[in-house]
């Protein structure tokens, strides 16, 4: 009987040595399956443009997937549609999401934190602010729109940082300077053209996602992303 059960032991052992081993063996055959259906199902559901590119961690996978829980996903993507505006959609460019803490679903897949970024095109922004945008060589943003001044038309140019209100989503400059035709004027003397050049742009992203920072890029503004309790519903 001792005998038998000693068979028998060695037996579950090498059972579970062959199916451990065979889940590490199929792994990248499990993982690349996976990962294109999640692939497909986001680029649906968020929507994506195009169809990103979906990396899963975790080893073995197999294990991960009977809990349906994952260390991380990393998600990159062309682009993703961003509310500007009322009933104005931009795009945000290169896409690169870390979820971390992810339960996947039948309907949805949900991550406990995500952090990432991307850029926002500057003129996209110009077309929802109503002017024109374009960074300076020290590294700032210039907003030019043409106002009325006592009568006369004249070209507004607005030189600052860009600014970040992160509890209203919107982007805007600080430590601005005005000139209107080329004559610098003192922007705490001209608050009401301030006002009406500098108009700040919201930006709404999907799924309960932040923007936490941004800076000016050759391109357009660099942004970073992150939010927690994240879902994206693949349905």
């Amino acid at each position: 009987m001792k005998r038998f059960l000693g068979v028998l032991v060695v037996l579950v052992l090498l059972l579970a040595g062959l199916v451990v081993g065979g889940a590490y063996v199929f792994d990248d055959r499990i993982r690349s399956t996976v990962e294109d259906r999640v692939a497909v199902e986001l680029q649906r559901s968020v929507p994506f443009a195009t169809r990103p590119t979906v990396r899963i961690e975790g080893e073995p996978l197999a294990l991960h997937l009977v809990t349906r829980e994952f260390p991380s996903v990393n998600v990159r993507a062309r682009e993703m549609p961003v509310q500007a505006a009322e009933a104005i959609t931009i795009p945000l460019y290169d896409v690169d999401f870390t979820l971390a803490g992810v339960r996947y679903e039948t309907d949805a897949v949900h991550a406990a934190s995500l952090t990432g970024g991307g850029w926002l095109d500057y003129a996209d922004l110009a077309a929802v602010a109503g002017v024109r945008i374009q960074p300076t060589e020290d590294g700032r943003l210039a907003l030019e729109r043409d106002v009325e001044f006592l009568g006369i038309a004249l070209t507004g140019r607005l030189v600052g940082r860009a600014a970040l209100d992160r509890a209203m989503q919107t982007i805007s400059l600080t430590d601005t300077e005005l000139d209107l035709a080329g004559v610098a004027i003192p922007p705490d003397a001209t608050q009401a053209l301030v006002d009406a050049i500098l108009q700040p742009i919201p930006v709404a992203l999907p799924y309960g996602l932040q923007l936490s920072a941004l800076g000016p890029g050759e391109q357009g503004l660099d942004v970073v992303v992150d939010a927690t309790d994240v879902t994206f519903p693949t349905r």
